[in-house]
């Protein structure tokens, strides 16, 4: 019987041997870099590489910090739950900075800045045309908002869809998937960073879309962007990363 004991502690130091070098190689001690398929700012390259606008700008102040990090495609929701728990070192990419987020949530400096919000809509729905304001979409109660879940606005648009309660779907999809739901009229018109919706929109197949670009009169200023990282990575990690980011205007 003792054998036999001795024999099951064996093998399960075995196990956990393997578990921990399987661990090891796969980088288990790197910070994980959180993104999502997001063109311009993330995207996986064809050699498996993730490049863009904000991936760019974090890949190199980790390195330039000596941060091990591994980048993990995770879609927002998901990250945001992960985030919340605080059981693993792990940071977002890109993400906004709130105070309901800064709860529980530790931020980077930022990383980049973005351009004003525009909308998306059809191009021939004549109730878009020109440059119309915020408050006057918001007011058409005949007008579907699409906005995707979990996802913050900025502090202004946010307290302005809360506050004014504009007609409003949420969808959990990813923003080419979103942009088909506008292009066959199940919604009316979305809000997004203008980098984005112009990398979205000059893409081959979306350009047969009947979709078009409207500033809006009263745009808030774009938002800052940032890493979001859980409790569980050291403020002293954040630092060195805070210090390797450029300068953001």
């Amino acid at each position: 019987m003792r054998r036999g004991i001795a024999l099951g502690l064996l093998l399960a130091m075995i196990g956990v041997a393997r578990e921990a070098s399987a661990e090891d190689a796969q980088g288990g001690d790197a910070l994980i870099l959180y993104y999502h398929e997001r063109p311009p700012y993330s995207a996986q390259q064809p050699d498996g590489s993730v490049r863009g606008i904000t991936a760019d700008i974090a890949a190199a102040a980790l390195q330039a910090a000596g941060v091990a990090f591994r980048w993990t495609d995770l879609p927002s929701a998901r990250q945001m739950e992960v985030i919340r728990r605080g059981e693993t070192r792990v940071c977002g990419l890109g993400w906004f900075k709130t105070t309901d987020r800064e709860a529980f949530a530790k931020f980077s400096g930022p990383i980049y800045h973005d351009r004003p919000s525009i909308v998306v809509a059809r191009a021939d729905d004549q109730r878009f045309a020109g440059t119309p304001t915020i408050d006057a979409l918001f007011g058409n109660k005949a007008l579907t908002l699409l906005t995707k879940t979990g996802y913050s606005y900025g502090a202004e648009l946010d307290q302005k869809i809360a506050s004014e309660a504009p007609t409003k779907r949420t969808d959990a999809s990813d923003n080419r998937t979103m942009l088909g739901m506008i292009s066959h009229a199940r919604v009316d018109y979305m809000i997004m960073a203008e980098e984005e919706a112009k990398d979205l929109l000059g893409q081959a197949d979306i350009t047969q879309w009947g979709l078009a670009i409207y500033p809006l009169q009263n745009a808030p200023a774009g938002e800052l962007r940032y890493l979001m990282c859980s409790k569980a990575v050291p403020d002293e990690v954040i630092r060195r990363i805070d210090e390797k980011l450029p300068q953001v205007e």
